[in-house]
């Protein structure tokens, strides 16, 4: 489980929001090769029924991924609003508290606040600790979701082999769409190993 330490978290969320830009843009890329896998297939005719389906397989994958990496964005921002909230409170409770020592008439209502943001700051930190449960997950979800890009690649792979006069322009296309999916899963295992460590 996460404990929440704003300052830290906040550095954390940029550098894995760092990390899922690259993984977006890698999820664009899938569905361009896509649609260039589909049109391959399309000029081979017949004789690339199979890349033709492996190709609209792919093309289905790149739209599971860029809704599943735009998910992944939403709660990325949740959770960097989230940690900016709780640093406020945060230095709000250390000014509270360092006025609390100065004055001692006013400590009542001081000490009444204090309670308050105290209850709020917790609250925050809960909150904070459950989103980056949530990103751990959904991050997990989408590095199984690019094991079935990798199955789909590697069937792009075997049907391009069956492309007749367009073999050359099938395999250079079954082999990109490989490349991106080994990065994907390569990004993506990195954002794991990086909320690990955290």
């Amino acid at each position: 489980m996460h404990v929440s330490k704003p300052a830290s978290d906040l550095a954390l969320s940029v550098s894995i929001n760092h990390g899922l830009k690259q993984v977006i843009e890698i999820s664009h890329q899938i569905n361009l090769v896509a649609m260039n896998a589909i049109l391959v297939a399309k000029r081979a005719g017949q004789q690339s029924s199979g890349f033709k389906v492996v190709a609209m397989e792919l093309r289905v994958f790149s739209q599971k991924m860029e809704e599943m990496m735009a998910r992944l964005g939403e709660m990325i921002f949740r959770l960097v609003k989230r940690i900016a909230d709780l640093r406020k409170l945060q230095k709000n409770l250390s000014l509270l508290a360092s006025a609390m020592k100065k004055t001692q008439r006013a400590a009542e209502q001081l000490h009444a606040s204090h309670a308050l943001k105290s209850e709020q700051f917790q609250q925050l930190q809960e909150g904070v600790d459950h989103e980056w449960q949530s990103l751990e997950a959904e991050v997990k979800r989408s590095l199984n979701l690019c094991s079935s890009g990798a199955m789909l690649s590697h069937n792009a792979r075997i049907e391009a082999a069956y492309g007749g006069t367009m073999l050359a322009d099938m395999q250079q296309v079954a082999g990109r769409i490989e490349e991106i999916m080994n990065l994907t899963i390569s990004y993506l295992k990195q954002l794991t190993t990086t909320m690990k460590n955290a």
